[in-house]
């Protein structure tokens, strides 16, 4: 029997890729931060700067003890920053390891396996039972079980059949389709979610707390040095 789609003739080597030249690679750009500089970035923003002066205040004042407070302070929040921003590092590594490496393409009127990083927009691809599909694309034959979770939260697979759309990184539970490329690299879905992953950022909680209640820092007996910085009460004054 035929695959599905075999009448299907494709894209010829000439137009993959002079769109290949124009759409760019499928691929995800290397966007990993290393962890010295992650790390750095902390202690580098409007918030810990202010918490930074305060410390040198302190120690210009002799008051120790608050000054270790305030660098305890600025030491966890970084900590903690640092945290949270390597579990999003992480989750996007997840993303990109579910890619597929390779997808089966109709060029020239044959099927042909090429890395899926060569495949552009208007390309015709096989869909099989247990593959992943490469990119973003909408059904033209067949009938496949599709588990896009990664994606969409979805805990049930769905059924999927002609002019319905999936997207890259989804897994083929059954069945064999055949789909045409709308959307590569970047501008998949999966590659939106994944800026959005490596963009994220969650404010500290002292970042919050100057932000949401500026009216409410509380001063010291000693005025601070300049308007960056707050100062700690001194408990026994």
């Amino acid at each position: 029997m035929p695959a599905p789609g075999s009448g299907e003739p494709g894209l010829t080597s000439d137009e993959a890729g002079a769109l290949l030249a124009k759409s760019g690679p499928n691929t995800l750009p290397d966007t990993s931060v290393p962890a010295w500089r992650l790390a750095l970035a902390k202690f580098w923003a409007p918030v810990p700067w202010m918490l930074e002066a305060a410390i040198l205040l302190q120690v210009g004042l002799r008051e120790y003890v608050e000054a270790a407070v305030i660098a305890g302070l600025l030491v966890f929040n970084a900590a903690l920053g640092f945290f949270q921003e390597g579990r999003a590092q992480a989750t996007l590594a997840a993303l990109k390891a579910r890619l597929a490496l390779m997808a089966s393409v109709r060029r020239d009127g044959a099927w042909k396996e090429v890395p899926a990083a060569e495949l552009v927009p208007g390309d015709t691809i096989k869909l099989s039972l247990g593959g992943v599909v490469a990119a973003d694309v909408t059904l033209v034959d067949g009938s496949i079980l599709l588990d896009q979770s990664m994606l969409t939260g979805e805990s049930v697979p769905i059924e999927a059949g002609p002019g319905l759309q999936t997207f890259a990184g989804a897994l083929v539970r059954r069945g064999e389709a055949t789909a045409t490329v709308t959307a590569t690299g970047i501008h998949t879905k999966f590659g939106r979610t994944a800026e959005l992953v490596q963009t994220a950022h969650v404010a500290g909680t002292q970042q919050k707390t100057v932000v949401r209640e500026p009216g409410h820092v509380q001063w010291g007996h000693h005025p601070p040095a300049c308007g960056l910085c707050a100062c700690p009460q001194n408990a026994g004054r």
